[in-house]
Order: structure tokens, then C-alpha cells, then sequence
């Protein structure tokens, strides 16, 4: 009997590469971006908007 793998393997690369960048992303975002001007980040403590 013939095993063959039903499923798309170039769907399954595209979405884990896609998923890894996502997160890449979003760590970047989250840990290491400076912020904006009108919102530093967690660099100046809190700062509250008037």
C-alpha cells in the first residue's frame, strides 16, 4: 500500500514562516521598539494625557 501525505507542505512552510515572523513582530513591538514621541513607552514611567 502507497502512504502519501494529503496534505500542502508549501502551505505548511508558508504559514510556520508566517507565524514566525508574527511573533517576531510582535516581540519587536512589545520589547524593543523606543515608542513615539507621544507615547515613549515603558521608558518614562507613566505619563498620563491631557
Amino acid at each position: 500500500m502507497n502512504q502519501e501525505d494529503l496534505y500542502n507542505k508549501s502551505g505548511y512552510w508558508t504559514f510556520l514562516v508566517t507565524l514566525a515572523l508574527n511573533v517576531l513582530f510582535f516581540a519587536y513591538i512589545s520589547f524593543i521598539h523606543p515608542g513615539t514621541p507621544a507615547n515613549p513607552g515603558s521608558g518614562s514611567g507613566l505619563v498620563e494625557s491631557k
